[in-house]
């Protein structure tokens, strides 16, 4: 699986190169257009939780059934044919039971750069490559049910476990498509190829443990909606042609 996702990273690469080269000479409109967003990414990432999950159960602990919608806020820049994305996103879903909760937690941080394979400035599709980290948090939590006094609450041994997944750097390749204006709408698709290996910790990160399942972040969807601006120099110079046109020059 990882040898395929370095084929496909370097296709992503190559292509990204070789369509720079080739529309370096001709390309009018992209190669002098910028614009900046301010987005709100919304994740849904594919995780792998199956070992986690019958770890969890073999304790007595329900699963970890993760958020599949995750949101965040992020910028996204476009230079030219290049679009720079950075985004960070976190969630957190709670089930409530009659006994207990559990709180599960997504996050993730990600940059990427991407090369534009459409020359109009408002439309985009485009390879990417970055990098990209990924967290999970479960918590699992005991309920008091009944009425109960001060002091016996603090005498009861109620159980409380708080366990932490994170991968501190993934390569994160795929492809997008986007329409952009003075708002936009970005839809991509990518994978994740870990540059290291996943650490489950406790008290704060501080501690790691032993003996732990794996956990996999596969693959992930994003639709990303931003306000902000984008424009070339040719809609530029377009708009203002027409405001002379529309705006008669003062006699001297």
């Amino acid at each position: 699986m990882n040898k395929i996702r370095c084929i496909l990273i370097l296709v992503l690469l190559t292509t990204a190169i070789r369509n720079d080269s080739l529309f370096a000479q001709k390309d009018t409109i992209k190669d002098y257009s910028g614009g900046v967003f301010i987005t709100l990414p919304i994740e849904f990432p594919i995780i792998d939780n199956g070992q986690l999950n019958t770890h969890l159960i073999r304790m007595g602990y329900p699963k970890s059934n993760y958020p599949s919608v995750n949101a965040g806020i992020g910028l996204q820049f476009f230079i030219n044919r290049w679009i720079m994305n950075l985004s960070f996103i976190q969630t957190t879903k709670t089930s409530e039971r009659d006994r207990y909760s559990t709180d599960i937690t997504y996050n993730s941080g990600s940059f990427s750069v991407g090369f534009d394979l459409i020359e109009h400035y408002m439309y985009s599709l485009y390879p990417y490559v970055g990098f990209k980290g990924c967290g999970l948090k479960y918590l699992y939590k005991d309920k008091i049910t009944n009425d109960i006094g001060f002091d016996d609450y603090l005498n009861t041994t109620l159980t409380y476990k708080e366990i932490k997944n994170h991968t501190g750097s993934n390569i994160d390749f795929g492809i997008g498509a986007s329409f952009q204006w003075f708002f936009l709408v970005n839809f991509r698709v990518g994978f994740l190829l870990p540059l290291e290996k996943g650490k489950w910790t406790i008290n704060n990160l501080k501690q790691e443990l032993t003996g732990t399942p794996k956990l996999n972040y596969n693959y992930y969807f994003t639709l990303t909606l931003g306000f902000g601006m984008v424009t070339s120099d040719k809609a530029l110079r377009n708009r203002f042609d027409r405001l002379n046109r529309e705006i008669p020059l003062q006699g001297l």
